[in-house]
């Protein structure tokens, strides 16, 4: 049968009082607030145990340090500068060339080349040992995790250099990143000291740049590489065209000479008047030829000296292309192979001359004989050359030959330009949106957040306890607990502290 006060309640309140038992729930938080009032030394001892723990867990804890940079790769300076540069330039020669399949804020090919391989070993052992991560290992350590080195040291034999060297490896391969997403290039690294998180992420960045480099301009080697490897190949078969050429060519020349009726290729029975007189033409004839080429030989070291003081203009004094063009004319001012070729001839001839009895050299204004014929073996070497099928062949097979050689080293200075114009242009191939820089706060942990909940745990660990404590006795502390448990309403309560 209901009270009858539950009578006069409204139908609300009367709904209310039927879901909630609001004189219960009053009961257990009375019960609860005398628990921790009765056992308050636990109480608080347990919480301070509990907060202090989480004071020391706040500091102590390692913390870790994030430090990044954001690079833009600009796709069109790869091919806008070269292009302005070189107009004539080949689009084959693009490291990474159009394609209207590709999502606008994709990074290019060598670009995600790159980005791997500052991931690789070789590359993460580079930044170890320029950073001296090794060495500062231990004096970086917190002091938490120095202390169980300390004991892991105690236990196992201490790691050598390469174990050491390995494991860092390991470790930086995992806090170390590198990602190409929404066209950017993003750096990043998390470690356990600002300082070395800063540095670890300015030496990847530079190594990025440095691999980017390189893979936009070992293609452009590789291809000087195969042409010079081809323009070889094209020299050998000039030099072998040329000989046969030079063979078909002399064996016309003796014809000519002999129809013509050249003395050299008679019996020598003449006079030793008419030998002298043929020595002194030859003579006279290799002096032009010395002469000839000496202006030929001071033509070229000439040119070389001009294009030499052009490159030493633009480039610095150990750059290859300076060091090369020093080697080639230092080998021209050493002299003429040819000339000196020719000058020994000469010596050989003026022997020659001495011993059959000459006494005076030629003089310049002396009329010059023809004892060979020479003008008559020229003014029809021409038509001979023609038309002979061979030396036709031979010629067109020279020229041929000559043509794809020069093809081929125009080619090479095309591709040693481009190699010059991309090695330059680089600096231009990517916008630094967001450079490395010192952490100034760890992202982990959160040191307030730990403190805070290290307090919020001991006040419920401290309630807990006085709980438990009375729960665990089994004695019956409140009235309500008779009135409920036994159904016996409590007519008094005796005050345990009266006398």
């Amino acid at each position: 049968m209901p009270a009858p006060h539950e009578d006069r309640l409204p139908d609300v309140e009367r709904e209310q009082a039927q879901i909630f038992d609001w004189e219960q729930i009053r009961d257990y938080l009375s019960y609860v607030k005398n628990a921790v009032v009765r056992h308050w030394k636990l109480a608080l001892a347990t919480f301070l145990m509990t907060a202090v723990l989480g004071l020391l867990a706040a500091k102590l804890l390692p913390r870790t340090w994030h430090s990044e940079s954001k690079l833009l790769p600009r796709r069109t300076a790869s091919t806008i500068i070269p292009g302005l540069v070189n107009p004539e330039r080949p689009n084959l020669l693009n490291p990474d060339p159009p394609n209207p399949m590709r999502p606008a804020n994709e990074v290019d090919g060598p670009t995600k080349a790159a980005a791997e391989a500052v991931l690789r070993q070789e590359n993460l052992i580079k930044i170890i040992k320029n950073t001296y991560l090794v060495d500062r290992w231990e004096s970086t350590r917190p002091p938490l995790l120095r202390f169980k080195d300390s004991v892991m040291r105690l236990i196992s034999a201490p790691p050598d250099e390469d174990a050491k060297m390995d494991a860092m490896v390991g470790t930086l391969e995992k806090k170390l990143w590198v990602g190409t997403d929404d066209g950017k290039v993003t750096i990043g690294v998390d470690w356990g000291d600002p300082q070395l998180a800063y540095e670890l992420v300015e030496k990847a960045q530079e190594s990025f740049l440095e691999k980017s480099k390189e893979e936009e301009l070992n293609s452009i080697k590789d291809a000087i590489t195969i042409l010079q490897e081809h323009e070889q190949q094209a020299q050998d078969a000039v030099k072998e065209a040329y000989t046969d050429f030079e063979k078909t060519f002399t064996a016309i020349m003796i014809e000519r000479r002999r129809a013509v009726g050249d003395p050299r290729l008679l019996p020598r029975f003449g006079s030793t008047d008419q030998e002298l007189a043929q020595l002194r033409f030859v003579i006279r004839s290799k002096r032009r030829a010395i002469a000839d080429a000496t202006v030929q030989h001071n033509q070229r070291l000439t040119q070389m000296q001009d294009e030499l003081v052009q490159l030493r203009e633009m480039y610095a004094p150990d750059h290859p292309q300076v060091v090369e063009q020093e080697t080639r004319v230092a080998a021209l001012r050493q002299g003429s192979p040819q000339v000196r070729a020719l000058q020994e001839e000469e010596r050989q001839l003026l022997a020659e001359y001495g011993d059959l009895g000459g006494k005076s050299l030629p003089f310049p204004d002396e009329p010059v004989p023809d004892p060979y014929g020479l003008e008559r073996v020229l003014m029809g070497l021409l038509p001979a050359v023609s038309e002979n099928p061979s030396a036709a062949v031979t010629l067109d097979r020279l020229r041929s030959r000559l043509s794809a050689q020069q093809q081929i080293l125009k080619r090479i200075d095309a591709a040693k330009l481009e190699l010059d114009i991309a090695a330059k242009s680089f600096k231009y191939r990517f916008t630094v949106l967001t450079p490395a820089e010192f952490p100034r706060k760890p992202v982990k942990p959160n040191a307030l957040i730990i403190a805070i909940g290290g307090i919020v745990a001991g006040l419920v660990l401290a309630v807990f306890a006085a709980l438990a404590r009375d729960v665990l006795s089994g004695r019956v502390l409140e009235s309500w607990q008779v009135e409920r448990g036994l159904g016996v309403p409590v007519l008094a309560e005796l005050d345990r502290n009266s006398g």
